[in-house]
């Protein structure tokens, strides 16, 4: 098996493959010799399956049995809203299985066929490694696949197992603005430290990055985005002002005949890339319309950029927000860089410009292509192959907001520090409180508040089967990693007979907006004084509810409960009180604990009780 790795750019409309050997790029032809491949995959009716331009094609006669946007189903349930929306312009068939998730069916030899999004994963990945062989003549499996910055953790796992089925090792999972931000500094010698802004809009997704560069290390410091914003909803607009346009002008309603959508799809998708070159397009209907052999309705570059007006301010919106949270000037982003099909469209050139002040644009020759080129130079630096030696740029992604879990009293525990590069781990050891503790759950939290139950839960993770041990002496180790790929995983394994519990939580480091992260770290500096306060509330409430549960430990322990029954009621019965305390009780959890040591410590000399706590 080859030691070559490849980089490929799995996109929403368009797929590419690049590879960086020898000292140069090169952008892998698929058989049909485009540069880029539809992300389109036709189910023949005979059983046969195409690919790209020619699927794309053959949908036309048989659009239940052409599939795309596959990238828009991947890691979403099926009632998801957004998933909704995209459905109303598809002409294939999405329902739910038992699990709710989407899965597409068709027919073939007259069998209603379904498929998973990760299965048309697999299928579309496994093209591409087919053409790969036959272009590099040697089969290649090692790859580096871009992705949204804003993709979870389920999309980023369907993307790894959808690979894997298609027989690739993935080295990384990169972020698209990054894979072109990597492809624009290998492009531009620049040494100093240098600031860059990455302006991704392509069919399906849209990310903005804002990057620094010192020297070989590239910083990411913010990202924001949609993974629902991009060409093919200008595409639905354009499809939306036909199907009207057909309605008042010659009666005739397509908008409910997905077949009919389908075929004017692919004209609607056609105007818009005429009209980035040309003030006017139209739009030709051929047998259609009943009793009008040809229709033909216009659209001009002002009418298509007026219906288009909210889509084009809302990228600039999420641009705007990234800038303002990153804490950067206008003045201080040194580039300014376009890529993803949709930048060629003049207007979005205009207003991201016009926003910087009529700053001129950096912009690839082939803003399709620059994504699976930066892919292909990231796998160039993690390949053996000395074929594929390139001067290492290193990459640093960091934690966005610190992660943790919450202990007793809610106090956020924190594991994971903001800042933190990745990959990173990080471990904490979490101690029992009860002596008869069979289980227990610890909720992950995302957040900078010590009051965990201020910061976003991101998911809780449960042990069972726990070694029963006296109050305190029980220890069971919590760990967080995040891998490369921006993947969260929470560990807890019990330390005397290793029973170990792992979870994979939902989570990505580009799954909040800047604006949020920004948000959350003025509300713990807002809120310091409080935090501070909260925690030394929590510190007497720990201790009281532990002093509670060690006197009735050791009462049962030493058999004393029938001499001390109104000790262990009353230690029980405030256990239980201070449970339920909150912050601006802390002069009752300190009486409590006044009482509780009056009435007991002298039980505590008598007896010797172990395992006491002390209020530190």
């Amino acid at each position: 098996m080859s030691d070559l790795v490849i980089g490929i750019d799995l996109g929403t409309t368009n797929s590419c493959v690049a590879i960086f050997m020898n000292d140069k790029m090169k952008i892998l032809e698929h058989n049909s010799g485009d540069r880029i491949v539809p992300s389109f995959i036709f189910f023949n009716t005979d059983g046969s399956v195409f690919i790209g331009e020619h699927a794309k094609n053959k949908a036309d006669d048989e659009p239940k049995n052409g599939i795309y946007e596959m990238k828009r189903l991947v890691g979403r349930k099926y009632d998801d809203s957004l998933l909704q929306k995209s459905l109303k312009y598809f002409p294939f068939d999405v329902s739910a299985d038992a699990s709710n998730n989407p899965v597409v069916s068709f027919k073939q030899r007259r069998v209603t066929i379904t498929k998973t999004p990760q299965e048309l994963y697999t299928i579309l990945l496994e093209e591409l490694k087919k053409f790969t062989k036959d272009k590099l003549g040697e089969a290649v499996n090692k790859v580096v696949i871009t992705v949204p910055a804003y993709f979870n953790v389920t999309q980023r796992e369907v993307t790894l197992a959808a690979a894997k089925d298609a027989g690739f090792t993935v080295l990384k999972l990169q972020n698209e603005p990054t894979a072109a931000a990597l492809a624009y500094y290998h492009d531009h010698d620049i040494h100093k430290t240098h600031r860059s802004l990455v302006y991704d809009l392509g069919g399906g997704t849209f990310d903005v990055a804002i990057l620094e560069k010192r020297f070989n290390d590239i910083d990411v410091i913010c990202v924001a985005g949609d993974t629902q914003l991009g060409g093919h909803d200008l595409d639905n607009l354009i499809l939306d002002f036909v199907c009207k346009q057909l309605k008042s002008k010659y009666d005739y309603d397509a908008s409910d005949k997905p077949d009919d959508k389908r075929r004017l799809r692919n004209k609607c998708e056609k105007a818009k890339k005429k009209l980035s070159v040309s003030d006017e397009a139209s739009i030709t209907i051929n047998g259609m319309v009943p009793n009008k052999p040809q229709v033909k309705i216009p659209l001009t570059r002002k009418e298509f950029e007026k219906m288009a007006d909210k889509f084009f301010q809302k990228t600039i919106d999420i641009l705007d927000n990234c800038l303002k949270d990153s804490g950067f000037s206008k003045t201080s982003i040194q580039e300014v860089i376009l890529c993803g099909g949709s930048t060629r469209i003049p207007k979005i050139q205009e207003l991201v410009s016009k926003y910087f002040g009529g700053k001129q644009l950096n912009k690839f020759e082939n803003p399709d292509e620059c994504v699976a080129e930066g892919a292909a130079l990231q796998a160039a630096m993690l390949s053996t192959s000395t074929r594929q030696h390139i001067e290492e740029l290193k990459l640093v992604e960091v934690v966005p907001l610190s992660i943790g879990f919450d202990s007793l009293g809610n106090e956020m525990i924190f594991i994971i520090k903001r800042g933190s590069k990745l990959p990173v781990s990080a471990s904490h050891t979490y101690v029992n409180l009860h002596d008869d503790e069979t289980s227990f759950t610890l909720g992950v939290y995302e957040g900078e508040r010590l009051d965990a139950r201020k910061n976003r839960q991101l998911d809780s993770i449960t042990i069972n089967n726990v070694t029963p041990a006296p109050p305190g002496q029980r220890e069971v180790e919590f760990t967080l990693s995040i891998d490369t790929n921006g993947i969260l995983t929470a560990k807890a394994t019990e330390k005397l007979r290793n029973n170990t519990k792992s979870l994979k939580v939902q989570y990505t480091t580009g799954g909040r907006s800047d604006r949020e992260i920004k948000n959350s770290l003025l509300a713990a500096a807002e809120n310091k004084i409080n935090d501070e306060k909260f925690v030394r509330f929590v510190k007497f409430k720990r201790y009281l509810i532990k002093y509670c549960v060690s006197i009735m430990y050791n009462l049962e322990e030493n058999d004393l409960l029938d001499s001390y029954e109104d000790i262990y009621d009353f230690c029980n019965s405030t256990k239980l009180t201070a449970q339920t305390l909150e912050m601006d009780e802390e002069n009752r959890v300190k009486q409590l604990i006044q009482e509780c040591e009056r009435r007991c410590n002298s039980l505590v000399h008598t007896y010797d009780f172990d395992f006491m706590p002390q209020l530190g």
